[in-house]
């Protein structure tokens, strides 16, 4: 066997205990008294991540290490920060499209219908990058309405209700956002409604302020307004959450932000839509109450307007989005040094057939390891290969259905620009499955099973040809299996199906074999002529003539037999 070569000397073993792998990561648990709110303000955290942080950890004594909340079959359990959905569970594209929005509301699958006032404004939002206001209907429900801005029409409407409903697909929390429709005659300002400033403090909402926000949103030809439309999220907003440390008031918060997989592997998401705000002023915490005086806390991502291409009146400056940060150290030193003669992929970036819609989004000049957020993130700068892998293998399940109907999500007037969408979409999707789906293995979903004659068998899930990334008939798979109890090799035969492989492996017919047996098993993924992966190492128990899977190891290199 190819792996069995390449090395002459086995490998220490890391066992895995008999038990169920943890799925649930219960940090709900109710606490007393809700956290305080806190505000951090926005350009000291550009300059903290941009500048002050980076230059402290390069006299930091830190060293790097994988994250901490991952169970034993590598994956990242359920918690107050991320649920499993897609990554797990099969979602139509229209449920992937809807995102965290009921699918009662919706008079089409997959699309937004328009909804009918009258709404009361109850209070502005005017600071961040596109103004609003929130609204409260007949029903009580409470929304925020933003305009797109005139620089991209229909884009800051559209990259909200996508990228929400692709982060929440992921497993993320974020709200309902939809592209809304509103007659400006069914909006009423509410008396005595106030502005609310990010920094804490308020003023009253007046007329003029909501005239031009309506004014500022597209008309369409019965004189209704275009608006991203979010509906309120639960439990009680207390303040952002950071991408690094714990919060002393959440006693439930003990993992630091920066070791979680779930915001390191967020890297990876946000390069695919282009998210470079991924910084703390776009978070929230809610306090989720259980009683009058308990409850938990719940993160969520808010404010996705700047995905999908998001453009500035500085033109030099939309060009290097996704490619430089806003305050970029390393690029600034090289040209200083160089005076500025290295080439820039920013230099080469286009107008594509959608126009300032989608501003500079696209597959050409996407290197996904290279993308880069306007400002540094403290977990996104840690992300392992692990990490990264980990976000791919459920970037994976979005197939191209899926992305055609996240394109029609945005209602865009014009059908050149939902089929741009949904290609650049697909090229970038693509681009980053082959850059980590093909270096650490991307089997998964490990599931053991027995025939009528006691052979046991191990399937496996490939992504890489769940989604149509390589074609099955190209795939090869290789296994061996280890008995460590009796120190010797079991047969281990691969079988390709249409999702994977199955491996059978022969049981113990030793005599006594019912007593507990330790069993490693490595499977080795590749593709004809492209690249072989390094091996998934599946850790399970023979118990009772069953086999249970306890574990999987995405090595990083061939190793030999374990000892």
């Amino acid at each position: 066997m190819l792996f069995l070569s390449a090395t002459g000397c086995g490998a220490v073993l890391r066992r895995f205990p008999l038990r169920d792998p943890l799925w649930v990561d219960a940090d709900d648990r109710a606490f007393s008294p809700r956290p305080p709110s806190w505000y951090s303000p926005y350009i000291w955290d550009g300059m903290d991540n941009a500048g002050a942080r980076p230059l402290a950890e390069n006299f930091a004594l830190e060293l790097d290490h994988e994250a901490v909340n991952v169970n034993a079959l590598d994956e990242v359990p359920t918690s107050s920060w991320f649920t499993n959905r897609l990554g797990r569970s099969a979602l139509a594209p229209d449920a992937v499209a809807r995102g965290a929005c009921d699918a009662a509301e919706l008079a089409i699958p997959g699309v937004d219908q328009d909804v009918g006032g009258p709404f009361l404004i109850t209070r502005g939002k005017p600071d961040g990058s596109t103004h609003g206001f929130f609204v409260r209907d007949r029903q009580g429900r409470t929304f925020l309405l933003k305009p797109d801005s005139e620089l991209q029409p229909e884009h800051a409407s559209a990259a909200e209700a996508i990228s929400a409903a692709v982060f929440w697909a992921a497993g993320y929390f974020a709200p309902c956002n939809r592209v809304v429709y509103v007659d400006p005659s069914e909006l009423t300002l509410e008396p005595g409604a106030q502005a609310d400033h990010s920094d804490g403090t308020h003023e009253p909402l007046t007329q003029e302020f909501v005239d031009s926000v309506v004014e500022a949103a597209a008309v369409d030809g019965a004189g209704r307004r275009r608006f991203a439309f979010s509906e309120l999220i639960e439990g009680d907003p207390i303040s952002a959450w950071t991408y690094e440390g714990t919060w002393d008031a959440d006693p439930n918060d003990v993992v630091p932000h920066e070791a979680r997989r779930d915001l390191r592997g967020m890297f990876v998401l946000a390069a695919w839509l282009g998210r470079i705000d991924s910084r703390q002023e776009n978070t929230v915490a809610t306090w989720i109450a259980s009683d009058d005086s308990h409850g938990h806390v719940r993160h969520y991502l808010l404010d996705f307007s700047e995905t999908l291409g998001v453009l500035n009146e500085d033109d030099a400056l939309a060009r290097r989005f996704g490619h430089a940060g806003y305050i970029d150290l390393q690029y600034m030193f090289e040209d200083f040094v160089t005076l500025g003669l290295i080439e820039r992929p920013w230099q080469h970036v286009e107008l594509g057939p959608a126009g300032t819609t989608l501003g500079y989004f696209d597959v050409r000049t996407f290197e996904p390891e290279q993308w880069r957020p306007g400002y540094p993130n403290p977990a996104f700068d840690r992300m392992t290969e692990h990490d990264a892998a980990w976000m791919a293998r459920i970037l994976a399940r979005f197939g191209d259905a899926h992305i055609r109907a996240l394109a029609q999500r945005g209602r865009f007037t014009s059908p050149t620009v939902r089929d741009e969408l949904e290609r650049v979409l697909r090229g970038r999707r693509d681009r980053i499955l082959e850059r980590w789906l093909t270096r650490l293995s991307p089997l998964t979903e490990p599931r053991a099973e027995e025939d009528a004659s006691g052979t046991h068998r191990l399937c496996l899930e490939d992504r890489a040809v769940t989604s149509g990334f390589r074609e099955a008939a190209s795939r090869r798979y290789e296994a061996s299996a280890w008995a460590l109890g009796s120190g010797s090799a079991r047969s281990a035969v691969a079988e390709p199906t249409s999702e994977g492989v199955c491996v059978r492996i022969a049981a113990d017919s030793a005599p006594g074999g019912g007593a507990s047996e330790y069993v490693v098993i490595d499977v080795v993924a590749s593709t004809e002529h492209l690249e072989t992966t390094a091996p998934l190492r599946v850790h399970a128990y023979e118990v009772g003539g069953a086999l249970r899977v306890v574990g999987i190891e995405r090595l990083e290199h061939v190793e030999g037999p374990p000892s």
